[in-house]
């Protein structure tokens, strides 16, 4: 639920009254990109779109289930179960998992995600051989079964966990502590997967977010700070040891890896740069140029293809726009996202 406060003070402006975009489907879902739509909070409107490469198609999932995904979805992840594909979806203000096959759009399951009566909020997910592990803001994190789309499991972590990322046998969880303004969180916690243990928690930074895992032993994680006097950062943390190594302070909202270069977004500069994760180098030189982008939103990579994808939300009351470019960061391609597109699953994967 990016950028959440913004889009409250949106929904006092805009009611979202604009007609919808009536949504073409193709037969199959062949090639192409799929596209995670937001929506704005508590408006009910998170969708899925997909581009093949010539055509993009708006609301795919309502067009093939004859109803809606449910409101402000956070994070979807691409499996493969016993030959079938599926994607996963969790949607953060329903408290629902929405389980789909990915061939046809279909929905295999919902799996509620709730606490007696109070919604456990679920935000991120990651996906593990046969089993779904699913952070949720009221300070858990949830285990799938997905033979037979079961919440099998509740595992207690910090306050509001907010992004997860695996390595070897763990689980580590950021807990960002992002509804407790202006106190936050700075925890990571472990958990062991074979136990659903948390096996360890240590201290990182104020407002710990998004995580990568370099290969090297090392996890690269986002603090956001309290977005005043303590600013964004970028830590460095040895896994083994539980330990931050280094802090640079640096404005990133996004960030992603390819082989053993971490490319991420510069705020303050507006364009794409890179760090070397072996060495520890950084690069000093723009890769793509993003400073004529209205709200960026995110930056994804596509192995399959070796492409950037960056998005713009253009206000957060519009819909989005794609962009495309190589490694080289030349613009190749553009396509439209839904409304507030926050996540991308390439069909090649």
């Amino acid at each position: 639920m990016k950028n959440f406060f913004v889009f409250l003070s949106i929904l006092a402006i805009y009611s979202c009254n604009k007609k919808p975009i009536e949504p073409i489907t193709p037969s199959q879902y062949e090639s192409g990109v799929f596209s995670l739509n937001e929506g704005l909070f508590e408006q009910n409107n998170a969708s899925i779109s997909f581009y093949d490469g010539v055509e993009g198609y708006q609301q795919i999932f309502r067009s093939e289930n004859g109803r809606g995904l449910g409101d402000t979805a956070n994070d979807f992840e691409a499996y493969n179960l016993n030959g079938k594909e599926y994607l996963i979806v969790t949607v953060d203000n329903s408290s629902q998992v929405e389980i789909i096959d990915r061939e046809t759009m279909k929905s295999v399951a919902q799996i509620p995600f709730f606490n007696g009566s109070e919604p456990r909020s679920p935000r991120k997910v990651v996906v593990d051989g046969p089993r779904a592990f699913v952070c949720n803001f009221d300070g858990t994190v949830g285990v799938i079964d997905l033979f037979n789309n079961s919440l099998v499991e509740i595992i207690t972590v910090g306050s509001n966990p907010d992004a997860m990322v695996l390595l070897d046998d763990e689980l580590f969880v950021s807990n960002s502590g992002g509804l407790l303004y202006p106190i936050y969180d700075s925890t990571v916690s472990v958990i062991n997967t074979a136990t659903y243990e948390v096996v360890s928690s240590f201290t990182t930074r104020m407002n710990p977010s998004e995580m990568i895992a370099d290969g090297y032993g090392d996890i690269y994680l986002i603090s956001r700070g309290n977005y005043a006097d303590i600013p964004t950062a970028l830590l460095r943390i040895d896994a083994a040891n539980r330990t931050v190594v280094s802090i640079t302070e640096r404005p990133i909202s996004s960030m992603t890896q390819v082989g053993d270069w971490l490319y991420y977004f510069d705020q303050d500069l507006q364009g794409v740069y890179r760090l070397n994760m072996m060495t520890e180098l950084d690069d000093p030189t723009q890769i793509i140029d993003l400073s004529e982008f209205e709200t960026f939103f995110g930056l994804h990579y596509d192995s399959a293809s070796s492409l950037f994808y960056a998005v713009d939300a253009n206000g957060y009351v519009n819909s989005s726009t794609i962009h495309v470019y190589n490694l080289s960061g030349e613009g190749i391609d553009t396509f439209q996202g839904g409304l507030n597109t926050t996540d991308l699953v390439f069909e090649n994967e």
